[in-house]
């Protein structure tokens, strides 16, 4: 069976490089990044996505003791489990929990409110406005997750305060 390779074909035919851009960063500030990781416990938001995973991936290296992922893809989520547990170079912490919600719902701010603080929150749910600006529905939704619910997750972070943020 043939089984085709994502990573070598875009850096092969995409991007033309073999590593990544922020490889020598990661490499020279390897030591801050795994004092402020490992053991940390870990929320991302928007984690099924291109950015989300690849974010995922990268933190996974440094070993956090906890990984919340949460992504309206229920799809992604599956396939990003998939890939993080069939991936020798990654080990997913014994909490490494995916939920299918939006960050907007309520639901979203239970998981908040019985879990507490996280070490670091990363965002990366975001309507791309490329792709948002074809009609006023879409536009609508766009600001809802891009400012509304943004601002919603702002205001819940100040009851419990991460160490880290992203956005």
């Amino acid at each position: 069976m043939n089984i085709f390779n994502i990573e070598k074909f875009i850096s092969e035919s995409i991007t033309g490089r073999g590593t990544s851009l922020f490889e020598k960063d990661i490499e020279d500030n390897a030591a801050l990044l795994s004092e402020k990781i490992a053991g940390k416990a870990v929320l991302v938001i928007g984690g099924a996505g291109t950015i989300g995973s690849s974010f995922i991936r990268a933190v996974l290296k440094f070993h956090p003791a906890e990984l919340y992922v949460i992504d309206i893809n229920e799809n992604g989520l599956t396939e990003l489990v998939r890939d993080v547990r069939s991936n020798a170079a990654l080990k997913a912490p014994d909490t490494f929990l995916t939920y299918p919600i939006n960050f907007g719902d309520p639901i979203f701010e239970k998981i908040l409110k019985n879990h507490g603080t996280f070490d670091i929150v990363a965002n990366f749910a975001a309507h791309k406005h490329v792709r948002s600006e074809k009609d006023h529905f879409s536009i609508e939704a766009m600001i809802d997750n891009n400012v509304f619910k943004a601002k919603k997750l702002l205001d819940l972070l100040l009851q419990f305060p991460p160490q880290h943020f992203f956005v």
